[in-house]
């Protein structure tokens, strides 16, 4: 602290001495120094400080104003994040749903047609029985006439005579129910 004030003291006594004009202490020359100072810091402070002021604030407020948009966007962002999870599950739901109403409609479908494929099975197996007895019966009236006229011609020769074909009719319609009996096969309509 000794070193500053010898060396203000050496400044001092030099700008006595009067060597250099800006050292020396003058009273006039510190009036309109100051009085320049006061008119530029008035200058600075209206024309200057309050305008850069007012940018600052203007400024300052953008960014407020920036801030709080980006949280709002942000907000709305995870919002419609949120709502995309939520139609995402909605969409995954329904599409389970409509796979498994699809399952259900063709295992019915697949029920329905294997019941109209059996039906039609029965109905054509009945169709096949009725034909197959029916061919049976026609069959056996031919054998039957068949066996008529054998008999009748046997019989024709075993006796030398001849009978009537009432009588033959007769005789062998005899026959034909002594073997169904025999055979068990019931009576079969004429």
């Amino acid at each position: 602290m000794n070193t500053l004030v010898n060396s203000v003291t050496v400044v001092a006594a030099e700008g006595e001495s009067g060597d250099n004009p800006l050292l020396s202490l003058s009273p006039g020359l510190m009036v309109w120094t100051m009085i320049m100072f006061l008119i530029t810091l008035f200058i600075l402070k209206k024309y200057v400080f309050g305008p850069v002021g007012e940018m600052i604030d203007k400024r300052r407020q953008k960014i407020e104003d920036d801030i709080s948009q980006a949280e709002r966007s942000r907000d709305e962002a995870v919002q419609m994040l949120e709502n995309y999870k939520v139609q995402l599950a909605d969409a995954r739901k329904e599409a389970d749903e409509l796979r498994d109403r699809g399952r259900r409609e063709g295992e019915r479908e697949r029920a329905s047609i294997v019941t109209a494929a059996e039906g039609q099975r029965e109905r054509i197996m009945a169709d096949t029985k009725q034909q197959i007895d029916a061919q049976s019966q026609a069959a056996l009236q031919s054998v039957r006439g068949d066996v008529a006229s054998i008999a009748l011609a046997a019989a024709e020769k075993v006796t030398r005579k001849s009978l009537t074909d009432a009588d033959h009719r007769r005789l062998v319609e005899e026959a034909l129910k002594e073997i169904e009996l025999s055979n068990g096969m019931g009576t079969v309509p004429a």
